[in-house]
């Protein structure tokens, strides 16, 4: 990120921003790294900004976040906004263009691509790619994953099938995703080279300048790179982001074999662990209202969810890392397992309420009651940049995952915290009867059970 520390002290050069009132947008780990760089240079950040209306309010490192739309009204003009989002940049730009402010007098893109750097990144990435192949060999095939944990999870499902099919011996995984330290275990993947995502960038942007005569490179996640949907048959109807998975990244027929994972079973330890933190067997239900891809439901949706529920007699826990995250819920027991246990963990609870996300893949498996949300997909709106999280698209039934989950859909929010319907914004009536209709679904299991 040096680079970035070099662009904050040529704003402060040229736009004073050390005097103006600070506010940066992007991904939560980009901007930890901004707050760092402002305060080496005895700046302060004043806000973060969050398109995610679920995480409105919530703190990062002492700043709260906050909707633009809210923090941003009416036009303050001593505000300076810096955005580091390498994906989405320019629908942010737009976003701040049309509330009034302009780049360079307003906000900043930190990290736009030019000439110099792009040069300079690719001679980094050669770098990477023959360090990679010092430790693992000449002929070794390095497979590129980043994003999120979901994602590596289902290539994880087809990579043996992939494997096999290229007849491929030595081979390593490389990239910035976020499941290489948490799921690699459970698929007994031993060659992982983790990256940062500045990286694992350079090492992409080499391999492309290169071209695959010269390195052996595989973009299993190619979509990660691109500003617009490089997949346009997700528009087709039938298509799901498993086929995305298998035809897409690997190539596979649909009738390719998928690997098990290996999941911890429920023993002494950790039937111990559960009891310890309050997880009750079959009374449980643990909530995990937060994904990496879509907006997440209304803080106050799953505080009402969480009274009725434990108005009636159930346990309710909330899926959270409890080192790095604060629970803005209240009467709810914050729980932390690894992914290895999750699914012995989902079971001894009994159910499971979540968002779609990449924990609701890694446990699809698990035999528990379990409740999915999705946005809701309004095909007249899709476009080249519709980032698809849907119930058709990602549904588990859809993917093959499992055919015993509850699926349900919920109002979509645009960026600018609108809805797509024409009564305005968050539905309150349809919230009801979604809670309503989520408690409905556990005590009927309850019933069945007893």
């Amino acid at each position: 990120m040096e680079y970035i520390l070099k662009e904050l002290r040529r704003l402060e050069r040229k736009c004073r921003i050390g005097n103006r009132e600070l506010a940066a947008i992007g991904r939560i780990e980009h901007v930890e790294k901004i707050q760092e760089m402002l305060e080496l240079q005895g700046m302060q950040l004043s806000a973060v900004l969050d398109n995610d209306a679920g995480k409105e309010g919530l703190m990062v490192k002492g700043v709260k976040i906050h909707k633009p739309e809210k923090f941003l009204s009416p036009f303050n003009s001593n505000v300076f906004i810096l955005i580091y989002s390498p994906k989405y940049w320019q629908d942010m730009s737009s976003q701040f263009q049309r509330m009034g402010y302009r780049e360079g007098e307003h906000f900043a893109v930190l990290g736009k691509p030019d000439v110099k750097s792009s040069v300079t990144d690719v001679w980094k990435g050669s770098r990477i790619y023959h360090k990679i192949c010092r430790q693992y060999g000449p002929d070794a095939e390095i497979l590129v994953i980043r994003g999120p944990v979901g994602d590596f999870y289902l290539l994880s499902l087809y990579l043996a099938a992939y494997l096999e099919k290229e007849n491929i011996i030595n081979y390593v995984l490389a990239g910035d995703s976020k499941g290489f330290a948490r799921l690699a275990d459970i698929f007994e993947i031993k060659n992982i080279y983790p990256l940062s995502g500045e990286e694992t960038d350079h090492l992409i942007q080499a391999y492309i300048f290169a071209g695959a005569a010269e390195y052996r490179v595989h973009l299993l996640t190619v979509w990660q790179n691109l500003s617009f949907n490089s997949c346009l048959v997700k528009f087709r109807e039938g298509f799901s982001f498993m086929d995305t998975i298998r035809a897409f990244s690997y190539g596979l027929p649909r009738d390719a074999r998928m690997t098990s994972p290996a999941f911890a079973r429920m023993n002494d330890g950790l039937e111990t662990f559960c009891v310890q933190k309050g997880i009750k067997k079959g009374k449980t239900v643990i909530l995990s209202p937060f994904a990496y891809s879509i907006q997440s439901l209304p803080m106050h949706f799953w505080q009402q969810l969480t009274d009725e529920l434990g108005n009636r007699g159930y346990t309710v826990c909330v899926n959270i890392d409890v080192k790095k995250e604060k629970c803005a819920l209240e009467n709810v027991v914050p729980v932390s397992f690894t992914f290895s246990q999750s699914v012995a963990v989902l079971e001894y609870a009994g159910y499971l309420v979540g968002i779609r996300s990449g924990f609701i893949d890694v446990t699809s498996s698990a035999k528990c009651k379990k409740i999915i949300l999705y946005p809701q997909y309004i095909k007249e709106h899709a476009t080249s940049q519709c980032h698809r999280m849907d119930m058709e698209f990602c549904g588990l039934a859809n993917m093959g995952l499992c055919k015993d989950a509850i699926e349900k859909e919920y109002l979509l929010m645009d960026m600018e915290g609108n809805t797509y319907m024409k009564d305005g914004l968050y539905d309150c009536i349809r919230e009801q009867e979604l809670i309503a209709f989520i408690v409905e679904q556990i005590w009927e299991q309850e019933i069945i059970n007893d």
